[in-house]
């Protein structure tokens, strides 16, 4: 535990990625998403289906310095756009879907192989606090069983072990946890 906290960087950290040309950080994300999500194999008709909470960790690649969509090149602003790819993601455990069907039953056990959710997403740091926005993409465990009738009318488990895909735009504090490397203003 001391270890750690003598590593993380401190509160406000964020505005590194703000203020510099160029960052690599091991970086977390947590705040609300909105977004589609599809159950491989199993299709849905509806386009925004999903929202809930989202805590992805990864690696973050950032520019900072900024003005909005770099509309004003020649005016230094306070935005970033970093790539961030995520690995885990603590908040897939406790998303929510806006399906009323009884043949979804969320799954009450969750093991360590339910927080692996790889992803990537174009993340814009706003400008004098620590919020950004993600677009971006991810794939996770299916955290929830799907009953359907197979063809002798048996209910069964069909897509328990299929992955899920999701598309999402989320409002989220960034947390810079670690720098690997930072480039500053000459």
């Amino acid at each position: 535990e001391k270890a750690i906290e003598a590593s993380a960087l401190p509160s406000g950290s964020s505005r590194i990625k703000r203020e510099t040309p160029f960052n690599v950080s091991l970086n977390a994300y947590t705040g609300l998403f909105l977004g589609h999500e599809t159950i491989v194999g199993l299709g849905n008709g509806q386009f925004i289906n999903n929202y809930g909470v989202t805590a992805p960790i990864g690696v973050a690649i950032s520019t900072g310095g900024h003005s909005f969509l770099f509309l004003c090149p020649r005016n230094e602003g306070h935005w970033s756009y970093s790539l961030f790819i995520s690995v885990i993601d603590l908040g897939a455990v406790a998303s929510f879907r806006f399906q009323n069907s009884d043949s979804i039953a969320q799954i009450p056990t969750i093991q360590l192989k339910d927080i692996f959710s790889p992803g990537i997403s174009l993340s814009v740091g706003l400008p004098k606090c620590p919020l950004s926005v993600n677009l971006g993409a991810q794939v996770g465990p299916n955290l929830r069983n799907v009953y359907v009738t197979d063809d002798k009318g048996n209910t069964v488990n069909k897509y328990q072990e299929n992955v899920y895909w999701r598309f999402s735009v989320s409002l989220v504090v960034d947390i810079p946890v670690f720098n690997f490397y930072t480039t500053s203003r000459k």
